[in-house]
């Protein structure tokens, strides 16, 4: 009977094994971080959106205040808490209102700060209109 010689194994397999694990982990690790970016991004969007929202509600209610349909209008600064309303629950319209009579005529400015609030993350916009009757 023939034998073979014991042949010696240098080990090419063990590095190859060692470096794929490697490099999957790595992957693993840079695709978790890039979903992980992308939610937060998103709800950061999200909430940026809620304080657009705010803050235009809130200039229409100052501009509804100010031409109101019944009785007499007034220009005042008021603050619209937004809790009932769904979708815009965490967020207020802080609302200054100025006037100015140029050559006789009167111009309204309706200055609506939006703000809404989730976590600890905080978004505020700015709308700014200005109207005469």
């Amino acid at each position: 009977m023939f034998r073979s010689a014991p042949h010696k194994s240098k080990g090419a397999g063990l590095v190859a094994a060692i470096a794929l694990i490697t490099i999957v982990a790595a992957l693993t690790v840079a695709i978790t971080r890039s979903v992980q970016l992308g939610a937060g991004s998103v709800a950061i969007e999200t909430l940026n959106q809620r304080a657009v929202l705010s803050a235009s509600n809130g200039a229409q209610l100052g501009l509804n205040r100010v031409f109101a349909p019944q009785g007499a209008g007034a220009c005042i600064d008021q603050v619209f808490d937004f809790a009932n309303t769904p979708g815009l629950s965490a967020c207020q319209a802080n609302v200054t209102c100025t006037s100015e009579t140029v050559r006789g005529r009167v111009y309204y400015t309706v200055n609506s700060l939006g703000s809404c609030a989730a976590g600890n993350l905080v978004a505020e916009r700015e709308v700014l209109v200005q109207a005469t009757p």
